[in-house]
């Protein structure tokens, strides 16, 4: 045996014996071999230089390895700050040079509302066009609200950029023909958009539609791109009737004798509806990925160039139209029409509206295949696809309980089997699907009111189809002309079925204001109950009261928005005419203190009831009297001996003596109702929050739900109500500028309160008022603070620090609603109180 194999043998004995074996001797001489060489160790010269910097012993050996470990850690953390501060200055450069790239290119290639630069886009081309036709669709299905604003911006902007690079005729087809009904607000429209593009130097406008009345301006300029621009608003009317209306007067005129048949021809057909609707468009743009025209007249486009390319959604000028890739095909749009039923006179019999469409439809032999089938439709482009139409449709003629079928495009026909995709020949081969005939029955319910109206109506009545109407709660608000008053009731009622959440609709009879000094105004019933009890909710607030005895205007929700996110918490806001709160309320649950105030009663009672509903006040007050109560109008509050909280006009009280007496304004809330004359409420207010007896309060968290009664309450907080009033809102347009001599001597006396005695500054005012229309507003904004500055008896200016007039709202064709705001000036509210003359 080895020595080495027979020494290990040996020491694994000792070990098994519990190292009884070998004496410890042994078993060091036994190991000894196996152990490795002790590291040398360095002679040591006396007369080297170095030897004190040697290890001397087992401590210096171990030094070594730490130093260099130190140093190498160094090196490393050295090694990436240079690394770290190269790849910073560079990425910081990379995203200078990017930023600086972008801007650059934002202004060559997206140059909004900039002329000269536009113009730039259209001189590589080698002709530009005489005539552009644009195919646009109304996004929200024919009903009317922010899709036809969207609408009309999208055809001023197309409008200004034909403008800006001298196209002198421009065409808007939609299918159904709403513009129409609105040409003059259209026209309004693309006026200003022309000014924002233009200036002074944009063209004269003239806007027409087939059959109707233009409406022309004359040009601002001589310098202007283009002397004149045309706008022609077309639908799908204007191509089938038209045809329709030629054939008639033609077939008419052959008759009598006065033409031969011979005469008619090609170029007479071309001249007639050149000269009744519109001549040929050189360029026809479409948004979409396919060329989808959606009823587009198709005589009209027998030469003309087609551009299509998809849609970006909100891209300014270019911005035109989001198109569906799967529309139906032109001949079938234009035969998806109601009957016409022209008896907008009689009851409303809806079982006229039942039309039948004859087309074609897969069937599903096996139902868990639907999807997949459904799926290969969708990309074969075969499927029907129509707004509120379902395409997956049970199977009329199966024998098969729930048998199902998808309802093929009208082009794709079941007994022509060149109309089908691959796809479909191939799933028709495999015996997976079939093709049968459809008859697609589409009745009153699939109808939109614009469809309906159109079908009912008489054709001398079908200029401006009556589709904008207000809605507060579940009431409708029509306002129809003369023309349409025969028909308002078949109108309400249309509108009732077309619009589930609406259950009474009326129309006003006199205007707003003019039998009450409240704002309200007489009214009809046309369809639905006499209840005009409403709830409405606006900016996260809920409002109830009787539609018939306050005012509500909902199109203000934009404008009592834009006020309220002027006001930072903390502040007060003076609400002289608040009817309800629409600004007060809101204001409140933001953490604002108002003092609102209406002369109405009901409008009072439904602020008060609003003011709880919403809970306006976040916090319940705790008691504490910091000044004698004797002075101070007072209420008596009776408590319960027990020590549990107690609720108070709205308000908890905790730890509150059995009897005491309470001020007004510690029961008080954020919003403060008033029911006062608003020339009075001026000062009333301005002298109320001055004289508040307690004005630091602690608030205190209401008490936890019962659901957790054991969670712990967040601390107190401490609000102080400031000594004046940093706004007033003036709501009353018709009259509002009339109170305004109420300012006179508003803090007379108390001049030490504002700048430049304290950094508090004098508050703003906000009236509404109504003046006039123009373009660009300048006559309005002087002749507002012209009136303004009269009944200030100070003069506020156009221009002047913290003066602004912003445009609210059109209410009328030359109406117009602004809200001026303004600082109040020091010579008004310092002068002594006193009644303007002219107030």
């Amino acid at each position: 045996m080895p020595v080495a194999k027979r020494e290990t043998e040996l020491y694994r004995r000792d070990a098994k014996l519990n190292h009884n074996l070998l004496t410890p001797e042994e078993r060091e001489k036994l190991i000894e071999p196996f152990l490795p060489d002790p590291p040398p160790r360095s002679s040591k010269s006396k007369s080297n230089g170095l030897v004190r910097n040697l290890p001397d012993g087992p401590e210096d050996s171990y030094s070594i390895p730490l130093i260099r470990g130190f140093l190498k850690n160094q090196l490393h953390a050295l090694v990436f700050a240079i690394v770290h501060t190269f790849f910073s200055v560079y990425i910081r450069l990379r995203q200078a040079y990017h930023g600086m790239k972008d801007r650059i290119f934002a202004i060559l290639y997206y140059h909004h509302r900039t002329p000269e630069l536009i113009q730039k886009d259209v001189k590589g081309l080698e002709r530009l066009p005489e005539h552009v036709s644009v195919i646009l669709r109304l996004e929200d299905g024919g009903r009317g609200g922010s899709g036809l604003e969207a609408l009309v911006d999208e055809v001023a902007e197309i409008s200004a950029w034909c403008a800006c690079i001298g196209i002198p005729t421009l065409s808007i087809y939609e299918r159904t023909g709403i513009l129409k009904a609105y040409l003059p607000a259209t026209h309004t429209a693309i006026q200003r958009k022309l000014s924002s593009y233009l200036g002074p130097q944009h063209p004269a406008l003239s806007l027409r539609a087939p059959h109707m009345a233009p409406v022309d301006t004359s040009p601002t300029s001589e310098n202007a791109p283009t002397k004149k621009l045309s706008v022609i608003l077309l639908s799908v009317e204007d191509g089938r009737d038209s045809l329709v209306d030629l054939t008639k007067t033609l077939t008419d005129m052959t008759q009598r004798g006065k033409i031969s048949t011979k005469d008619v021809n090609a170029e007479l057909i071309n001249a007639e509806i050149s000269e009744s609707v519109m001549a040929e468009p050189d360029l026809l743009v479409l948004f979409s990925p396919t060329v989808e025209l959606s009823g587009y007249p198709p005589w009209q486009i027998r030469l003309t160039e087609i551009f299509h390319v998809q849609d970006n959604q909100g891209v300014g000028y270019q911005d035109v139209n989001d198109k569906t890739t799967n529309s139906p095909s032109t001949e079938f749009m234009a035969l998806l029409r109601p009957p016409i039923v022209r008896s907008a006179t009689a009851a409303l019999d809806r079982a006229l509206f039942t039309k039948t469409f004859p087309i074609s439809a897969v069937r599903v032999k096996n139902l868990r295949d639907i999807s997949k089938i459904k799926t290969g439709l969708e990309q074969s482009r075969e499927i029907l696809k129509l707004e509120r139409l379902l395409n997956v449709r049970p199977d009329p003629s199966s024998t098969i309980k729930g048998a199902k079928c998808l309802l093929l495009r009208p082009e794709v026909k079941s007994g022509d089997p060149s109309t089908w995709s691959p796809w479909l020949k191939e799933a028709v081969k495999d015996e997976s699907v079939g093709i049968v005939d459809y008859d697609l029955k589409l009745d009153y319910e699939y109808w939109t009111y614009l469809d309906v109206m159109t079908s009912l109506l008489p054709e001398d009545a079908l200029g401006e189809v009556p589709v904008g109407f207000a809605i507060v709660g579940h009431v409708a608000h029509l306002n129809l002309r003369d023309e349409y008053l025969p028909y308002k009731n078949i109108i309400a009622e249309v509108l009732m079925d077309k619009n589930p959440g609406i259950r009474t609709v009326i129309n006003k009879i006199d205007d707003v204001g003019s039998q009450s000094e409240f704002r309200t105004f007489a009214y009809e019933v046309l369809a639905g109950p006499d209840d005009m009890q409403v709830e409405i909710s606006e900016s996260n607030c809920l409002f109830r009261f009787n539609y018939s005895k306050v005012y509500w205007n909902s199109r203000l929700q934009t404008e009592h928005k834009r006020l309220v996110d002027l006001f930072q918490k903390g502040e007060v806001v003076c609400d002289v005419m608040a009817g309800v709160g629409p600004f007060a309320v809101p204001a409140g649950k933001k953490g604002v203190f108002v003092w609102a105030n209406d002369l109405n009663p009901e409008s009072y009672e439904c602020m008060k009831d609003a003011i709880t509903r919403n809970k306006a006040c976040l916090f319940s007050i705790q008691f504490r009297p910091l000044v004698s109560l004797s002075k101070c109008p007072i209420l008596e509050l009776t408590k319960p001996p027990h020590l549990k909280p107690l609720l108070f006009d709205g308000i908890l009280f905790d730890s509150i003596p059995t009897t005491t007496k309470l001020t007004h304004h510690q029961v008080s809330t954020y919003v403060q109702p008033f029911n006062r004359d608003g020339h009075d409420f001026i000062h009333f207010a301005a002298d109320d929050l001055l004289s508040l007896p307690i004005r630091t309060r602690t608030l205190q968290s209401k008490p936890p739900s019962r659901s957790a009664p054991n969670k712990p309450l967040p601390p107190p907080k401490t609000v102080t109500i400031p000594q004046t009033i940093n706004h007033f809102v003036m709501n009353l347009p018709a009259i509002a500028i009339d109170f305004l001599g109420s300012f006179n001597g508003l803090y007379h006396t108390h001049e030490s309160l504002f700048t430049p005695h304290t950094s508090v500054k004098l508050p703003m005012v906000h009236v509404h008022c109504f003046s006039t229309k123009s373009e660009d507003n300048v006559k309005e904004t002087k002749e507002i603070c012209e009136r303004i500055s009269e009944k200030l008896g100070w003069t506020i200016k156009p221009g002047d620090e913290e003066v602004s007039v912003y445009e609210v709202r059109d209410v009328a064709p030359k109406k117009r609603m602004f809200c001026a705001s303004f600082r109040l000036p020091a010579e008004v509210a310092f002068r002594e109180r006193r009644v303007l003359e002219n107030v």
